[in-house]
């Protein structure tokens, strides 16, 4: 195998699902034989996080040039980037493609391609998040809906930054290929005419499957939420929605995770908390959340209000042996469909009590398998080396249209 030399990048280095796909990623290309791997980050340079930085930060796409020159790279990983390193560094990546011959690759983690809400959403009158269905796209409804719940001119400011970007410099053809953990992702991208996709699931950070959880003639459940607590998530919902059904078959809801909306889940259920319905777990590493996951749970909640992508939550539970109770919607239900492990419900109480009659029938079968081999680190390691050609020596790129609006364009007009 050819010596190969790969950047993988990313907004941030810890943050959430993505900023996990974004370290396993680094780590198993670095498994491969003969493959270099270095990691660009936020950590690498030091700029204050603001509107305008978040547009366009000329700081990260400087430090992103000293570090091609430096580790002159055959491959480039991208993750998210449209956060703190911003749609500055895309300028940099095409700009020095041809001087150094690298291939880019870009996992897509949210809809930032496809729409100007990367969570696939839209707000209506109540300022109530909406998830888009994918035939708005590429219409005219698309442009009319309301993507922030901030105002007016903070919507049109944001449409037309969004559509300034797509205009200068077209991000995905930026990238050879665009990975798609989902296939309701890759339907999404070939809604508005991105059509360079490939699938590839993300690596469960569980790395062996365990058999699934039974049990049999189970009247009440222990559910468990794990993620930020966070209004996108949809915790507070769950629990106003199992107040409404009266906790009827759930025993225990525990909530391995923390974030903005903890204060207001302790103050507004302080009672669940003080009767043990309601236990926070808080955050934990990982080799201390699965075996805890594993003792505590019958099944993992996923509430999300925002479409998501693919959800690391839903594979990893199935590689622990528990189901899901997923809203239906989106592409988490999809992943969840996939796996097997999927028991939808919808926001009303009798759909929840439907879904819990389901969950005691899913548990009584000792037979059941859920589908986890894609999700396995070393299937991803393999898909990622096939797809970006690691171990080929780089072709030197021709000179094209591409290139030479890119070199004329080295930044777009505000």
């Amino acid at each position: 195998m050819q010596r190969c030399r790969v950047l993988v990048i990313n907004d941030y280095v810890q943050m959430g699902g993505a900023e996990v796909v974004y370290q396993q990623s680094a780590e198993l290309l670095g498994t491969l034989p003969g493959v270099e791997v270095e990691r660009f980050d936020d950590s690498q340079f030091s700029a204050r996080s603001t509107m305008l930085s978040r547009s366009w930060n000329t700081t990260a796409a400087r430090a992103l040039e000293k570090t091609l020159h430096r580790f002159r790279p055959h491959r480039l990983m991208v993750h998210n980037y449209h956060n703190v390193l911003s749609p500055s560094i895309l300028s940099v990546i095409a700009r020095h493609q041809r001087q150094f011959g690298y291939r880019a690759y870009h996992t897509c983690h949210d809809y930032h391609l496809v729409y100007y809400n990367p969570s696939l959403q839209y707000f209506d009158k109540a300022r109530h998040p909406v998830i888009l269905p994918l035939d708005v796209l590429r219409t005219r409804a698309a442009f009319t809906l309301r993507p922030t719940p901030k105002g007016l001119v903070h919507d049109l400011m944001t449409k037309a930054w969004w559509h300034a970007i797509r205009a200068a410099y077209q991000p995905a053809r930026v990238f050879d290929k665009i990975l798609c953990p989902s296939l309701f992702m890759e339907q999404a991208l070939h809604r508005v005419g991105i059509e360079n996709t490939v699938i590839v699931h993300n690596p469960s950070a569980v790395p062996i499957a365990m058999p699934p959880v039974t049990a049999r003639n189970k009247e009440r459940f222990n559910i468990a939420f794990v993620g930020r607590i966070s209004p996108e998530k949809g915790l507070l919902q769950f629990l106003t929605l199992c107040e409404a059904a009266g906790f009827e078959r759930i025993n225990c809801i525990g909530v391995y995770g923390d974030g903005p909306d903890r204060q207001a889940v302790e103050q507004r259920y302080a009672s669940l908390i003080a009767q043990r319905k309601l236990i926070l777990f808080g955050t934990m590493p990982q080799q201390q959340l699965f075996p805890a996951m594993r003792e505590f749970a019958d099944a993992v909640v996923v509430p999300s209000v925002g479409a998501e992508n693919a959800p690391l939550v839903v594979v990893e539970a199935a590689m622990l042996g528990l189901p899901v109770l997923i809203r239906d919607g989106g592409s988490m239900a999809v992943t969840a469909e996939s796996v097997g492990n999927k028991i939808k419900f919808r926001f009303d109480p009798h759909s929840l009590k439907q879904a819990l009659g389901e969950l005691a029938i899913h548990l009584a079968d000792a037979h059941r398998k859920y589908n986890v081999e894609e999700y396995l680190p070393e299937h991803y390691a393999r898909r990622l080396a096939e797809i970006m050609h690691i171990g080929e020596r780089p072709a030197p790129l021709a000179p094209s249209r591409r290139s030479a609006h890119y070199a004329d364009n080295p930044r777009p007009a505000r």
